[in-house]
């Protein structure tokens, strides 16, 4: 599932859903391909590494915890 960034560093609602689906698929590549310069804030890193670590997911949690955190304003 291709996901449209508008704004290529945030992590927005539109795109969400999709990472979490991919996620919870096991689709390493494309979710490494949907973080790929993207910024999150921490709430949102920690939710998904949990929905990876619930689907035995190693991998994905390790691209995860390489993603970096922006700080919530």
């Amino acid at each position: 599932m291709e996901m449209n960034i508008t704004n290529q560093n945030k992590l927005g609602p539109a795109n969400f859903m999709p990472l979490e689906m991919s996620i919870e698929k096991g689709k390493a590549s494309s979710v490494k391909r949907m973080l790929s310069g993207l910024s999150m804030r921490e709430p949102e890193r920690n939710y998904l590494i949990d929905v990876a670590k619930m689907n035995k997911q190693p991998e994905i949690i390790d691209l995860l915890e390489k993603v970096s955190i922006r700080k919530i304003m």
